[in-house]
């Protein structure tokens, strides 16, 4: 099944060219992008800073719609006259990881997971057993009642993944997860990653990192807002 479709994917940044003039000029960052991504794929997408990566990621996460193209995600045509209801629908699906995620400074590990777990509908029960699961699959039950202001930022890494995992997504995005991590949290964080493979989810992540394409099965180069297998 594929859970990522882009064809033709183009987008444009409007800029002012002068402001006395009141005029705007188009500057293409995504151009003519075609990207198909398969259920239980792990998919890498390296690239120089400004190189698009971030955009086409807020594409596929549907922060952002393009000016032309055709995207499908989970099999669904999503255009920015798609209902909002559809948009929310598939957006509960998808996991987004920022470089720097945001963690609550006045809630423990734990309870920043139950918390995220109890967005999903669940009763407090089944968000405590939530929780507990993912701090151990991510081998971070003993950070379960430390404030994050305490933790390094490869186990805040790791704790931004469990808040985004106990919500039942199937896509996880990963926007430059590691790009703020010494060696030896990077390699950590890559192996706990790549470890969920085994539970089925789809993982597409961008960074500037060449060497990282040995965790993945697909690797594409996206440069100048051009994509390329590699």
């Amino acid at each position: 099944m594929e859970i990522v479709s882009l064809k033709n994917i183009q987008f444009n940044f409007s800029e002012k060219k002068r402001r006395t003039l009141n005029t705007t000029t188009s500057i293409a960052v995504i151009k003519d992008l075609s990207l198909t991504v398969n259920e239980n794929e792990f998919c890498l997408i390296t690239g120089p800073s400004g190189s698009g990566k971030t955009t086409l990621m807020h594409i596929i996460a549907l922060m952002l719609h393009q000016k032309s193209g055709e995207r499908k995600i989970f099999g669904k045509k999503i255009t920015k006259e798609s209902p909002l209801d559809e948009i929310y629908a598939i957006r509960k699906k998808i996991g987004y990881l920022f470089q720097s995620p945001y963690l609550p400074s006045h809630l423990t590990v734990k309870q920043f997971i139950e918390a995220q777990a109890l967005l999903t509908g669940v009763g407090m029960r089944s968000a405590r057993e939530r929780a507990y699961e993912w701090l151990e699959e991510l081998k971070i039950v003993d950070l379960a009642n430390l404030l994050p202001t305490s933790l390094s930022g490869g186990e805040r890494q790791r704790v931004a993944l469990a808040a985004l995992l106990v919500k039942d997504v199937s896509l996880l995005l990963l926007d430059e997860p590691t790009g703020n991590l010494d060696e030896e949290n990077k390699e950590i964080v890559w192996k706990q990653i790549t470890a969920l493979k085994n539970k089925g989810f789809t993982v597409i992540t961008v960074s500037h990192d060449e060497h990282l394409h040995s965790f993945f099965e697909s690797h594409y180069l996206l440069n100048y807002g051009s994509l390329k297998k590699q």
